[in-house]
């Protein structure tokens, strides 16, 4: 018996109007849903190699915390990127799935959780600059 073997590209789709949107403004504004934290505070450091760098401080006791974030298709892969402690990155089955759309103007961010359920945060894009 023959065996065949089917070779099938690996199509990876962005979202829609991704070219309007940039990994730095997708990662801010998923900092933003993921830590429960207002959207105007996240600040960019740098995109180097297709990474995010973004930090907050936190206004009650002016702590840093800092991630990194990259875009795979429409999911934003993360990681925490604190000067004593660079984290793993969010890819166990056990974490979240954090997902990104646009629609109109702004950026759309939904957490998935392992248990079913999720929570979904929109931002403005021009906030996000």
């Amino acid at each position: 018996m023959k065996k065949l073997l089917l070779i099938v590209p690996l199509v990876f789709t962005a979202p829609v109007q991704a070219s309007e949107v940039s990994v730095g403004q997708v990662c801010k504004a998923a900092s933003a849903a993921m830590f429960g934290r207002d959207h105007k505070i996240m600040q960019l450091d740098k995109v180097e190699s297709g990474i995010a760098y973004v930090h907050y401080t936190r206004q009650i006791d002016g702590t840093r915390w800092a991630i990194k974030c990259k875009l795979i298709g429409d999911q934003v892969m993360w990681a925490s990127d604190n000067p004593d402690s660079s984290g793993r990155w969010r890819d166990d089955p056990a974490d979240s799935t954090v997902k990104y759309g646009i629609d109109g103007k702004k950026i759309i961010i939904t957490e998935l959780y392992s248990d079913g359920s999720s929570t979904t945060n929109a931002y403005p894009l021009k906030q996000l600059k």
